[in-house]
């Protein structure tokens, strides 16, 4: 009931200001940019889990960011941009652990997994190619500088969520369980449960270097786990949280 009053309450409000909007933007005038750019950031959770006892390295991908941009312009200061992108998101971490809950394969080539509780070194590499729509509001603060805030829909086209741990055992079942050495390298690869969209917050800024060039900085803040509610093998919700800087090139 309350969320019924709630988008009742929005939609009233759109139309009570719908007139006031249409008089900003009318008369606008297409924006086209190309845009390149590189991700750099983490698939994270959004504070470190106690399982996670220290980190000991951390390491970007080739993460670019390629697309079409458009922004239609208003006679005030405001705008309105969406386009497409494509965009590449991905780190590399290696920390130590304590109790953390996993499923690993004890040798290549095994039929077997072992489930439980982890205690040891683990390294993992995440890589994933979203095709990207965003949609925003602009802002020009100045004659070079442009501010931008809104949000994103992602779909994942190729997503690799893998890696290793060593030096340590692993309780099966339980931290009580059958306790087992892990002293060789025992993987772990969950491609396959990785959620095929994600959406979230995206707000940036760019500064117009010519008529033709500028430089953009932008964070996209992802709102949804990577992996679904009842997947069990990452037991602590982790999110997309990239900074992206690059270029933009007016058609």
């Amino acid at each position: 009931m309350k969320t019924i009053k709630y988008i009742a309450f929005l939609l009233l409000s759109i139309l009570i200001t719908l007139p006031s909007f249409a008089q900003i933007w009318k008369n606008g005038t297409f924006e086209h940019k190309i845009v390149a750019g590189f991700n750099i950031g983490a698939t994270t959770p959004l504070s470190i889990p106690a399982e996670v006892r220290s980190v000991e390295a951390w390491w970007p991908q080739f993460t670019p960011q390629l697309g079409y941009n458009v922004v239609y312009r208003t006679e005030s200061k405001w705008g309105l941009g969406s386009g497409i992108l494509l965009n590449y998101k991905g780190m590399g971490i290696r920390d130590r652990v304590k109790y953390m809950y996993t499923e690993v394969i004890p040798q290549e080539g095994s039929n077997s997994i072992l489930k439980g509780y982890f205690v040891g070194k683990n390294e993992t590499t995440v890589k994933t190619a979203y095709v990207t729509i965003p949609l925003y509001a602009t802002y020009k603060a100045s004659e070079n500088w442009e501010m931008r805030l809104g949000g994103y829909a992602s779909y994942l086209f190729s997503g690799q969520f893998k890696g290793h741990v060593s030096d340590g055992y692993i309780r099966l079942g339980d931290p009580t369980g059958e306790k087992v050495e892990i002293t060789e390298k025992a993987t772990f690869d969950f491609n396959d449960d990785l959620r095929s969209f994600d959406f979230g917050l995206t707000v940036g800024a760019e500064r117009r270097i010519n008529d033709r060039f500028g430089v953009y900085g932008n964070l996209d803040w992802g709102l949804r786990p990577i992996f679904p509610s009842d997947f069990r093998a990452v037991e602590f919700n982790m999110y997309n949280i990239y900074f992206t800087f690059g270029l933009t090139y007016k058609l």
